[in-house]
């Protein structure tokens, strides 16, 4: 850090190391690409909004209020090397987009990336990420409480106050200093701090520990703090916070192993085996598995074709994300029909179908829960195999045929499938 450096910091003419955009490619934009996006979309004055969180009920309160002075809205997470504990990238992305799709107003947000770590060196750092904004294009930039500030180090608004030492015309980009968000108990509601005449007991603050425990606790928190569908996506996660093997892994190619076939056919078992195995091996991995994203992420949903159809939406947009950050994807789904199949590989790089290959009298005997004979007795409807089609993999990168074959034998054909294609 600052603190290990010399005496003296040695200059010269700028050169540029790498101009690459292998990172996150869907969201990383040169500014003169945000600028005729802008002018495109028609938005004149542009509001600028970074982060390095999940986004909280507080951040999409920020935003909107910019939003009712502003044409746009530019989120901006910055990107990169980051401390234990901090949210990983993917994970910011992804909630951000879920946030955006269900909760702002079309074409009115652009979610992009700042490829830059943070130098937590508060109100200076304010200013230079004033200065990247502007030179985006926009118009105007958020500067909250302890902007760029670590532990108690700066007062909570210095990075508010810099901005009163220049004129207007010396930075050249407009700053929301907002207050802080609160929940108002009283009125059931998010106001600024300000706003608010009612005791203190009634200002609930945010808070980003309470969150963690919240997740890792796996406890849903009350919907002022998060949305559910945001807290949903991160909490199901085997990996979403910052370790020391997503800190020292360099690889950078990702892949997603989808597990498709019958209820029973082996799906979960194998992904479970096969996680195990990599996980040893030290690669960036996550594990989508369909009862667990039934319970969180697509709680929302039934199963219908329709439902079902969204729910691999859903799961594709997150596997999308990870993946594209080198990170394996583990997903196990029934996922029935080609053309969901087909659009989660047109979607995704390193895509490889894994069918788990048994006959449906060999699954109905291995229902311990009886799930398949509740079907056949019309206890539940839209029961893949019973009365809904299954309909199986033509082509499948790998076929396991479950009933013929051990379980060491079906994880040792995927594992070597992956090293044969350099994917570990």
């Amino acid at each position: 850090g600052v603190y290990s450096m010399g005496d003296y910091l040695v200059g010269g003419e700028i050169g540029l190391f790498d101009n690459s955009r292998t990172i996150f490619p869907e969201h990383n934009f040169f500014p003169a690409e945000t600028r005729i996006i802008f002018e495109k979309r028609g938005w004149k004055t542009i509001t600028a909004f970074q982060t390095r969180n999940i986004p909280h009920q507080g951040h999409e309160f920020l935003q909107k209020k910019a939003l009712e002075q502003t044409d746009g809205l530019f989120i901006q997470p910055v990107i990169g090397e980051k401390k234990l504990a901090d949210f990983k990238d993917e994970y910011i992305l992804t909630s951000y987009e879920i946030l955006i799709d269900k909760y702002y107003p079309k074409q009115k947000v652009l979610l992009g990336i700042l490829p830059l770590k943070m130098r937590y060196a508060g109100p200076r750092e304010a200013v230079f990420h004033a200065l990247i904004r502007k030179n985006f294009g926009c118009t105007h930039f958020i500067v909250g409480r302890d902007h760029a500030g670590v532990g108690g180090y700066y007062p909570p608004f210095a990075a508010q106050e810099i901005f009163d030492t220049f004129k207007k015309d010396e930075i050249g980009i407009e700053i929301f200093k907002y207050p802080e968000v609160i929940f108002c108990n009283e009125e059931k509601k998010h106001l600024f701090i300000t706003d608010c005449p009612h005791k203190e007991e009634n200002k609930l603050s945010f808070s980003g520990t309470k969150l963690r425990e919240h997740i890792k606790n796996n406890e849903l928190p009350p919907e002022y703090i998060i949305r559910p569908e945001v807290f949903n996506m991160i909490s199901q996660s085997h990996n979403s916070l910052v370790d020391d093997v997503y800190k020292n892994n360099t690889k950078k190619q990702g892949f997603v192993l989808w597990f498709t076939g019958l209820s029973q056919s082996g799906k979960t078992t194998i992904a479970d085996g096969v996680f195990k195995i990599l996980e040893k091996k030290g690669l960036k991995l996550e594990r989508l598995d369909g009862d667990i994203v039934r319970e969180s992420l697509s709680s929302d949903l039934g199963f219908t074709h329709k439902d079902r159809q969204e729910n691999i939406k859903r799961v594709a947009f997150m596997s999308k994300l990870l993946s594209r950050n080198g990170v394996g994807v583990i997903a196990s789904f029934i996922s029935p029909y080609k053309e969901m199949r087909e659009k989660v590989r047109q979607q995704v790089a390193n895509f490889i179908e894994v069918y788990t290959n048994a006959p449906l009298e060999v699954c109905e005997a291995r229902d311990t829960k009886g799930l398949y004979a509740k079907a056949r007795k019309g206890e539940i409807q839209n029961f893949t195999g019973i009365s809904d089609p299954y309909e199986a993999p033509e082509n499948p990168e790998i076929e396991l045929f479950t009933n013929r074959e051990t379980l060491e034998e079906n994880i040792d054909e995927v594992i070597k499938y992956l090293e044969q294609n350099n994917l570990v």
